[in-house]
């Protein structure tokens, strides 16, 4: 969906984009969603029990109709296109226009191909590629955990997988992308690893000028206190995992968001 030129302020959060002036940026990932797991759902406890009615209403506490959501991954705990349908209808029914990218949960994301089919009018889904929408670009991947030394093969060449998607994204955003117009990468799990090293991913984030990365998978306390958030070398890094962000989608960029506590520049 190719759209206009753009002006951004990218060492704050405002950006106006032509014809999307007053637009917001929001992200909010691993929404686990199980709306056709029924038998799924009576697992949750504490934070997570009735998690989806928590969501509906801080979702629609902060976004507005013309705004843009961000999700990167673990939108659904379904298996298949069939149970994936009443996550899709309820996130349809939200505020806002959304983009999509997939999670190690994401068993009913069989590729960006087969999905993008079936997805109702405000969604819209990112895989080892890129689109434009809003005045800004939008590109991501699943991505992968930061290598440890002792992974295995079969680690390294998932690594190597989801590198070379995320290369074929940045490329796609980068023929779509305008003078100053916002970038912006999902990418499922944490681009640091707990010691605050940087994945293989980061140094291309930085190369492409990635304006901020969205990502999630962390999902306990102690977890959140080590992940790096805020501006590091230009990117801005957010982690929007739904619990971490107390269910309500954090506010990236544009007229009505500021920058949020933590993302700051990084230490």
């Amino acid at each position: 969906m190719p759209v206009g030129a753009a002006a951004a302020n990218l060492n704050g959060s405002k950006f106006v984009a032509m014809g999307f002036s007053g637009m917001n940026v929001w992200a909010i990932g691993d929404l686990h969603l199980a709306l056709g797991r029924p038998e799924f759902r009576e697992r949750h406890a504490g934070r997570w029990r009735e998690h989806a009615q928590k969501l509906a209403r801080e979702w629609r506490g902060v976004v507005g109709p013309e705004d843009l959501v961000l999700l990167p991954g673990d939108v659904s705990m379904a298996r298949n296109h069939r149970e994936v349908q009443p996550d899709l209808a309820w996130l349809d029914r939200l505020p806002g226009s959304k983009v999509l990218a997939p999670g190690n949960h994401d068993g009913w994301w069989n590729g960006v191909a087969k999905v993008r089919p079936m997805l109702r009018r405000t969604l819209m889904a990112v895989g080892g590629d890129a689109l434009a929408t809003h005045g800004t670009v939008v590109c991501g991947s699943r991505g992968s955990p930061v290598l440890s030394d002792d992974a295995s093969a079969e680690q390294r060449a998932e690594h190597d997988r989801e590198l070379a998607s995320l290369d074929r994204a940045l490329a796609a955003a980068a023929s779509l992308r305008t003078a100053n117009q916002p970038l912006y990468v999902l990418w499922h799990y944490p681009p640091f690893d707990q010691h605050g090293r940087p994945g293989s991913c980061v140094g291309r984030f930085e190369r492409a000028g990635v304006t901020a990365c969205a990502y999630g998978h962390l999902h306990s306390e102690g977890q959140w206190s080590l992940a790096v958030q805020g501006e590091v070398n230009g990117v801005r890094y957010a982690c929007v995992a739904a619990d971490a962000i107390g269910f309500r989608p954090l506010g990236l960029g544009g007229s009505d968001t500021s920058v949020p506590h933590g993302m700051e520049k990084a230490p």
